[in-house]
């Protein structure tokens, strides 16, 4: 017997394209009531490094002129900038329009779990995770609206994930001979973009690709389709030319063929080797303090010509200093010592750089082998790395953290949908940005204030958005206790019944996994490095996991959709 809502779950493929349409529209709208924010002249080592760089590379010189800060990022957004600039693409509406690309994809990857309900069912399925995702508060947040990398990175991560999904889930429900190519090509583009966007990606979507890309050999070859193997070297070959050509751009304007400069090779070894010196300093966010770097200075000479840039210009104490500690936050200490060497003339060149780095790493070590230098306790000898290495004391906070994050999450905390802050500059540099962009910016005060103007209309719009929010929030926490109820359960039969999980029990254990990754990954940078807050910005990936994951797991309780469970069958 039906369930009498059956038919009202019924939607024809005209409807639901119709659905589809409306649905990117209203998510590009919102994005037209938008202005973006900057501070030209106080965002150095983000926005305007990027926007420097993007600006560089529409005049054909690739990155511009080299300094300590050229490649201490991965560099793909100023990449996107330059190709919105040539393409005359406003930045706002096309990095919403690679939301709504990234959230389509993820929609149509999840098809094959609800593939046995019948077919306009199941297209309302679709047309509900498309809605889920596409218009997600995060995804529209005041951090967006920065002229920085994390406007892409969500995106870029849900393609990777995406793509993955699809071709597991088509692997696992479809025909003998499922065309998994899309879905890997599509999972690769996400991967090498996400990869060049952050330095961090390659901790999150690589582990993410190398067990997706296990799970489907495995898949694969118990169907004995071993012709199909090679195509599951598509996204890592795609990412090998990404990082390939980005290297090679790089050699062959500033002579070191690397992707980045900060967070590996010489520089790197540097900061590892002079986080193993000893300290009396009790503070954990200090990687390098004070009488660490005393110590130094003694026994280095290489850091001697930077003593007086980082002990006593008031210009880099006031730039990086923690006024309450009154030292250098590991988060801050890195971007310091970068700027005092170009002081002394250190970055002149990217290879003069690195061979100066490469003897600071080798006159520290070698200082610490001779019992020169004293070394942390539980050291564990020679490592390379910009950050801090893992010890007892962070595993708590990061914990706590990471428990913040989660409510963070599912609360849509700090995702307002304009800027409080009023963008700083002048109207020729406000000009320069609005112009090469092509889309506004929050410049304009409100009379007698210094808090940015909007418009009646604007005004309205954001507190629809707000009150969306907080509806949003409330269902998405709650929706999340009862999935997760739903697939401890799944789990807990199959363990009583002693047979493996289905597919999608186990792509559910995978968006949870990643998404607890990322937030212990945040956490740990937080309480071990920067101290800034719990940040949107560096969470909003997690968001669209925990979608996917909810859909995963509720779709079956759904009224009208009474199916088969799919979670109880083996992959």
């Amino acid at each position: 017997m039906h369930h009498p809502t059956a038919r009202k779950l019924n939607l024809s493929p005209r409807a639901f394209w119709a659905a589809v349409a409306v649905l990117t529209l209203l998510r590009l709208g919102v994005t037209a009531f938008q202005q973006g924010y900057t501070w030209v002249g106080g965002a150095p080592l983000d926005d305007e490094l990027m926007f420097r760089a993007a600006n560089a590379i529409s005049a054909g010189q690739w990155l511009g002129d080299y300094d300590y800060l050229t490649l201490s990022k991965s560099m793909f957004f100023p990449v996107w900038l330059a190709a919105l600039h040539a393409l005359h693409l406003p930045y706002l509406t096309a990095g919403a329009g690679l939301w709504c690309a990234a959230s389509g994809l993820a929609a149509a990857a999840l098809r094959p779990l609800w593939a046995a309900a019948p077919a306009g069912r199941g297209r309302c399925l679709t047309l509900a995770l498309y809605a889920a995702l596409a218009l997600l508060p995060s995804s529209w947040a005041s951090y967006t609206l920065r002229v920085y990398r994390d406007n892409i990175f969500p995106a870029l991560c849900l393609l990777v994930f995406a793509g993955f999904a699809g071709a597991l889930l088509r692997l696992w429900k479809a025909p003998a001979r499922p065309r998994l190519w899309p879905w890997l090509a599509a999972a690769g583009l996400g991967l090498t973009a996400g990869y060049l966007d952050r330095e961090d990606a390659g901790l999150f979507l690589l582990p993410a690709a190398v067990l997706a890309a296990a799970a489907l050999a495995a898949g694969l070859c118990r169907r004995r389709r071993f012709a199909a193997l090679p195509a599951l070297a598509w996204p890592f070959g795609l990412l090998a030319a990404g990082v390939l050509a980005f290297c090679t751009l790089n050699y062959t304007h500033y002579g070191v063929f690397t992707l980045s400069d900060f967070s590996s090779g010489s520089f790197a070894d540097a900061m590892g080797a002079m986080s193993r010196v000893d300290t009396d300093a009790e503070a954990g966010m200090l990687s390098v303090p004070a009488d660490a770097r005393a110590r130094l200075y003694a026994e280095v000479p290489a850091l001697e010509p930077l003593r007086y840039w980082l002990e006593e210009d008031p210009q880099m104490a006031n730039d990086f200093r923690d006024p309450e500690l009154d030292d250098y936050r590991a988060g801050s200490f890195y971007w310091a010592i970068r700027r005092a060497a170009q002081f002394e003339g250190i970055y002149d060149s990217a290879p003069a750089a690195a061979d100066y780095w490469a003897t600071v790493a080798d006159q520290v070590n070698t200082a610490i082998a001779e019992g020169r230098l004293p070394v942390r306790e539980g050291d564990r000898g020679v490592r390379s790395g910009t950050t801090q290495p893992i010890r007892a004391q962070y595993v708590l906070p990061t914990l706590q953290e990471s428990l913040r994050s989660l409510y963070w999450v599912l609360t849509f905390q700090d995702c307002p949908a304009y800027e409080s802050l009023r963008s700083i500059g002048t109207e020729q540099d406000i000009a320069a940005w609005s112009d090469y962009l092509g889309c506004g910016f929050n410049a304009a005060a409100e009379a007698g204030r210094d808090t940015p103007y909007y418009s009646p209309a604007q005004k309205l719009v954001f507190r629809l958005l707000d009150g969306w929010r907080l509806a949003a929030a409330v269902g998405f926490a709650g929706c999340f206790v009862l999935a997760a109820a739903v697939w401890v359960r799944g789990g807990w039969r199959c363990l009583r019944r002693r047979t493996a999980p289905g597919a999608p029990w186990v792509l559910a254990l995978a968006l949870l996994g990643f998404a607890a990754l990322r937030c212990g990954m945040i956490a740990f940078v937080e309480v071990s490095s920067f101290g800034i807050g719990t940040s949107t910005m560096y969470l909003a990936s997690v968001h669209p996991l925990l979608v996917l994951f909810l859909f995963s797991e509720l779709w079956p309780l759904l009224p009208g959709l009474s199916t088969p469970d799919p979670r109880e069958a083996n992959p």
